[in-house]
């Protein structure tokens, strides 16, 4: 039943004309209410046309797209992949650089999470921050949080900011802000981090927020998925 298209009252009355109303009834409303199978995969990409032609190998033909495809939600590509593919070895470096960022780091998951959607405000990088604002909801972030990080202009401090966030949050969003803005980082923003982050994890902060910006950069020069003057959006 859940393959099968939705049908009428009068179409399932001549198909099935002994079956009472009532029955007939209910078989529509199943017909329609059966779940599409691809409804809850998550689609970020628009699949719209970036300055470069996306290269997408079929699944099994190219083993640097399927080591990248591994990566993947649902085993999909997304724009970025395709775009990158066209430089078939940097799109395997890349694969493997950012792998050991997302996947590999010590860092907790919001504070990850925050220096990737943080740095695409900075940039206005609305592809990234689109395709990062359902993570940083799973690995914690509120609403709340999500509006600070979006709206909070540079360099900004404030009480209701702290409260919002919390220390560790709010050393990490002005670490980010420092990075991205001025690239010098201050001794007392560091330090202010580094409080709740060991030596390894204060690496892996700082080349999380850095390669973001790269990120950025790439997907802003080349017009990923068409999204170069789109707005980064306001999370509700």
């Amino acid at each position: 039943m859940s393959n099968m298209a939705p049908f009428s009252t009068t179409v399932a009355t001549q198909i099935f004309p002994k079956l009472s109303i009532a029955l007939v009834a209910g078989l529509v409303a199943l017909s329609r209410a059966a779940p599409n199978p691809t409804s809850s995969l998550e689609i970020r990409d628009d699949n719209l046309p970036a300055r470069v032609p996306y290269v997408f190998p079929a699944p099994g033909t190219d083993p640097i797209a399927d080591a990248i495809r591994s990566r993947r939600a649902n085993m999909t590509l997304l724009d970025l992949d395709g775009a990158l593919l066209n430089a078939p070895l940097i799109a395997q470096g890349w694969n493997s650089f950012f792998d050991a960022i997302r996947d590999k780091n010590s860092l907790p998951g919001e504070m990850r999470e925050l220096f990737i959607l943080r740095s695409a405000v900075l940039n206005n990088a609305a592809y990234q921050w689109i395709q990062h604002e359902s993570v940083g909801r799973s690995e914690g972030l509120t609403a709340k949080q999500l509006l600070a990080i979006r709206t909070t202009p540079p360099f900004l401090q404030s009480d209701k900011l702290a409260t919002i966030l919390g220390p560790s949050l709010t050393a990490a969003m002005t670490f980010t802000d420092w990075i991205t803005k001025n690239i010098h980082v201050p001794d007392n923003v560091f330090n202010s981090l580094r409080k709740f982050l060991n030596n390894q994890q204060m690496v892996e902060a700082t080349t999380t927020a850095a390669a973001y910006n790269l990120i950025s950069r790439f997907v802003i020069a080349l017009n990923v998925d068409d999204k170069m003057n789109v707005p980064v959006p306001i999370p509700h």
